[in-house]
C-alpha cells in the first residue's frame, strides 16, 4: 500500500506544474518585446535559472530520486524527490543566496 501511495503522490506531483504553469503571465499583453524581466524582492539582484536551482536542490537531496518541479513560489523554486517511498521537498533561493 505504501508504494501505490508513494507513486500516486508522485503522479499528482509531477501534474502540478502544468496547471501552475498556465495560470503564469510572463509578459505584458500587445507588447512585441517578449517576456519581461522579473526582479527579485530586494529591488535589482538577477535570478538563477530553475536549471541552477534544480542542480542545487539535486546536491542537497543525496542521492534521492528526482520526481519533478513545482516551479517558483515565493521567490523560491521548489523541487520534489522521492527515497525509497519518501517524498520530500527542496527549496532553493531564486536570488542565488
Amino acid at each position: 500500500m505504501t508504494r501505490a501511495l508513494a507513486i500516486s503522490l508522485a503522479l499528482l506531483v509531477a501534474a502540478a506544474p502544468f496547471s501552475a504553469a498556465s495560470a503564469q503571465d510572463h509578459g505584458r499583453r500587445g507588447d512585441d518585446r517578449g517576456p519581461r524581466q522579473e526582479q527579485s524582492r530586494d529591488g535589482g539582484g538577477r535570478q538563477i535559472s530553475e536549471a541552477q536551482a534544480q542542480s542545487i536542490a539535486q546536491s542537497r537531496a543525496r542521492g534521492a530520486r528526482f520526481v519533478g518541479s513545482r516551479g517558483l513560489q515565493g521567490g523560491s523554486y521548489v523541487f520534489v524527490f522521492d527515497d525509497n517511498g519518501r517524498i520530500f521537498q527542496i527549496s532553493v533561493s531564486a536570488s542565488g543566496n
